[in-house]
């Protein structure tokens, strides 16, 4: 049946995702692994849930300029997508094959921010919570996967704001 080969980069990682569409549904193998059956479906809006063999997950997934971002138990994963023929001709054209270096932290909702965990010049680690957010009568703790130094903080607590809102840059 049809197969399709995708380059994603995923903070420093470069995976080879193979996605082969059969009669009996959809499978995947990443870097040669195990292939497993998969299936994805939209909630509603941004909610979308997944299941990867036996495993289901709810995770908040949109698109943002070139890149897919995904918010999986409170930690956002900004993800660059390309199929693998045009990887290899951004390769010998001498495109970028490395993630950004910047990281914005953004509202994976609207809600009230109620505590900014750092300030600019924190150095911070990947996955240290750096904002707590409340939506849906649930307090999140948002981090980033990738650590650095916050150069930027561009929401207050106390402040209502909106989904995909930038609310702390670090690089």
């Amino acid at each position: 049946m049809a197969e399709t080969v995708y380059q994603v980069t995923l903070g420093d990682r470069v995976l080879r995702v193979e996605l082969r569409r059969a009669e009996d549904g959809c499978y995947v193998r990443v870097d040669g692994g195990e292939e497993r059956r998969v299936e994805i479906g939209a909630s509603h809006g941004t909610l979308h849930w997944l299941v990867v063999g036996d495993r289901r997950a709810e995770l908040l997934a949109r698109l943002a300029d070139d890149e897919v971002i995904l918010n999986v138990g409170g930690f956002e994963h900004r993800a660059e997508v390309v199929d693998e023929a045009r990887a290899r001709l951004a390769s010998v054209a001498g495109g970028r094959t490395a993630g950004h270096a910047r990281r914005e932290l953004r509202a994976p909702m609207p809600g009230l921010l109620v505590k900014l965990l750092c300030q600019p010049g924190d150095s911070v680690e990947p996955g240290q919570p750096l904002a707590v957010l409340q939506a849906m009568k649930m307090e999140n703790e948002l981090s980033l996967p990738r650590g650095g130094t916050v150069i930027a903080v561009q929401a207050e607590p106390g402040q209502t704001v909106e989904q995909g809102q930038v609310l702390v840059v670090v690089e």
